[in-house]
């Protein structure tokens, strides 16, 4: 049987989440779990997680298969995820979170044929200070002929929320996964904070979205462990350095894909929030490295954008002043805060 849905998921280090995580997928409707494939993928996970997820193989063999690889990362998990999709749909989901209604989404994608689809989610926080986030407002030219009513992919849709992180990426879409088998591989590798692209990717090929009023994606937050040490610092500018990089490589590559001049132009402003969003990060890069970054940041995305204090000091202050305030800054704020 043809599967309707295929969900990616990741394994490395989540004994305690991963049976939440995957008792989530699985429906009282047999039919239904028939048409729901599940990879999971096990990126070379030292502790017992890659023996737990597989017991959900033996059980539900129809639904679930696993596939074992060596370690490389969050995005490595989901480049592979994404090439053994067989699903007409397609979502991530971290091994750490859980779904809700799943079965309703599966009854509705079976009369569903947008690109793009939306749920609500639910940040999930361990003080219990849980938030739910609404799917963008649609509107526009609508298109209710496959059942669903259908919206075309505007600029101002995906523009329209304050947090277009959020509100565009995994955890609030479903996507038709011809839309992104093209772009394979769409992530980074051995790097953490992948999952940006998604947050433009769908437009390369995806015209049309629809969205539904329930929550699906439940995302924990405060797991233990979190450090904000200088050395985790200098790991995330890594991190966004070298997936900033591939986004740019990517967006190279679109122009001969026919994209429209409308969406397009949304990439490029996605694109240059996220220039905004890391050009702090690289400020903890090495000095030499972190000179050539930020320079490569602000005069081909951010210029002319002084929004942000950071902004306005870099564009005044000679480089290895800057450098060093930026440093201090961040280490006077973080005794402060501690």
């Amino acid at each position: 049987m043809d599967k309707l849905l295929t969900i990616v998921v990741p394994v490395y280090k989540v004994e305690p989440y991963i049976n939440k995580c995957l008792d989530s997928l699985i429906l009282e409707d047999e039919a239904l779990m028939n048409q729901l494939e599940v990879v999971i993928v096990n990126d070379g996970t030292p502790d017992n997680s890659a023996e737990m997820s597989r017991e959900y193989v033996k059980r539900h063999p129809q639904t679930f298969r696993q596939i074992d690889k060596e370690n490389g990362g969050h995005g490595s998990a989901w480049n592979v995820g994404l090439k053994e999709a067989t699903g007409k749909y397609l979502r991530f989901l971290d091994s750490d979170d859980w779904l809700s209604n799943l079965d309703r989404l599966m009854l509705d994608l079976r009369n569903c044929d947008a690109d793009v689809v939306f749920n609500p989610f639910e940040v999930v926080r361990l003080s219990d200070d849980n938030l739910i986030i609404p799917c963008p407002v649609l509107f526009g030219k609508s298109d209710s002929s496959d059942g669903c009513q259908t919206y075309s992919i505007t600029r101002e849709i995906w523009m329209k929320e304050g947090n277009k992180y959020s509100n565009v990426n995994f955890w609030s879409v479903t996507y038709k996964t011809e839309i992104l088998k093209p772009l394979w591989p769409l992530f980074a590798e051995k790097v953490m904070y992948d999952d940006y692209i998604l947050t433009w990717a769908s437009l390369v090929k995806g015209r049309t979205c629809v969205a539904f009023d329930y929550v699906l994606y439940n995302y924990l937050v405060g797991r233990p462990g979190n450090s904000m040490s200088v050395s985790q610092m200098q790991r995330r500018a890594s991190s966004y350095d070298v997936c900033f990089r591939h986004y740019e490589a990517k967006r190279q590559k679109i122009d001969e894909r026919g994209v429209p001049r409308e969406l397009l132009k949304c990439i490029d402003e996605l694109i240059a929030d996220y220039a905004v969003f890391v050009f702090w990060y690289e400020v903890f890069l090495p000095y030499n490295k972190a000179k050539v970054n930020l320079k490569h940041l602000y005069e081909n995305y951010i210029k002319g954008d002084m929004g942000r204090p950071v902004l306005k000091r870099y564009s005044k202050l000679p480089f290895f002043l800057f450098y060093w305030v930026e440093h201090l800054r961040y280490l006077k704020n973080k005794r402060i805060s501690e």
